[in-house]
C-alpha cells in the first residue's frame, strides 16, 4: 500500500531511507558492466556513470537499488500519476550518489532515469526519444535534471528549460504552459509536457519507496 507523506516527514524520510540503503550496501560497489531496465538503452556502465556525473558532479561513486512494486502498488501509481507505467518502471532503479572523497561517506542524494512515452517520429534518421535523469537532493527537491539522446529541439536540453525544474517538489505543479511557472519550448510543448511528467513520475516513485516499512 502507498503510504503519503509531505513536507518535513518527506524529508525526513528521504534522509532515513538514504542512510538505510548506506548502511545496507556499505560493501556495495557497482559494477563495471552494462546496467539494466532504462540504463539499458545507454550500452555501458562508463556512458552511465557519466551520464550520472551530470546529476550529481561532486559524487565519487554510486550505489544502485532497484525496487519491485506489486500490481495494487502499481495500480496506485498509475491511478495518482494519470498514465501507465513502462514495464521497467514497476521495477525502478535508484542511484544513491555518494562522495567518499574524505575518506567518509557523504551522502548527496538519488537519480533515477526515466524514459517518458514520446509519439513516435523519425528525425535525422532516428527515432526520437526522451531519456530524463532527474536527480534528487536528501530533502526531496530536484536539485538537476539532464536530458540524454535528445534529437529534437536543442532548447530542450538548455539550462533555460530544464532550469525551471530545480527546486522543485511532490508539493509543487508540474503543469507546462504560456501561463504556467514551467514554460514549455515553443516548437515541442507536448516533449516539454512529458519531461515534467518523468520529473513528477521520479520523485513520486521515490516516495513510494520511501514510504515502505
Amino acid at each position: 500500500m502507498c503510504k503519503r507523506a509531505t513536507g518535513a516527514t518527506y524529508a525526513t524520510r528521504m534522509g532515513v531511507w538514504i542512510l538505510g540503503l548506506a548502511t545496507v550496501l556499505v560493501l556495495m560497489t557497482v559494477p563495471a558492466a552494462p546496467a539494466n531496465a532504462h540504463l539499458a538503452t545507454f550500452g555501458s556502465w562508463e556512458i552511465t556513470r557519466n551520464y550520472l556525473l551530470e546529476l550529481f558532479p561532486e559524487a565519487t561513486n554510486f550505489l544502485k537499488r532497484r525496487e519491485s512494486y506489486s500490481p495494487e502498488q502499481v495500480a496506485a501509481i498509475e491511478a495518482h500519476l494519470g498514465f501507465k507505467l513502462y514495464p521497467e518502471d514497476k521495477n525502478p532503479e535508484f542511484y544513491i550518489a555518494v562522495d567518499e572523497s574524505s575518506g567518509k561517506r557523504k551522502l548527496l542524494g538519488v537519480a533515477i532515469f526515466i524514459d517518458p512515452r514520446v509519439q513516435s517520429r523519425l528525425l535525422e534518421g532516428g527515432v526520437v526519444r526522451i531519456e530524463v535523469g532527474i536527480g534528487v537532493d536528501a530533502k526531496g527537491r530536484i536539485s538537476r535534471i539532464r536530458l540524454f539522446d535528445y534529437r529534437g529541439d536543442r532548447a530542450m536540453t538548455q539550462p533555460g528549460f530544464l532550469d525551471q525544474f530545480v527546486g522543485l517538489n511532490l508539493e509543487s505543479s508540474f503543469a507546462v504552459g504560456p501561463d504556467q511557472r514551467i514554460k514549455p519550448v515553443a516548437s515541442e510543448p507536448e516533449e516539454s509536457q512529458l519531461v515534467a511528467n518523468a520529473a513528477r513520475e521520479a520523485l513520486y516513485l521515490m516516495k513510494v519507496s520511501l514510504g515502505r516499512r
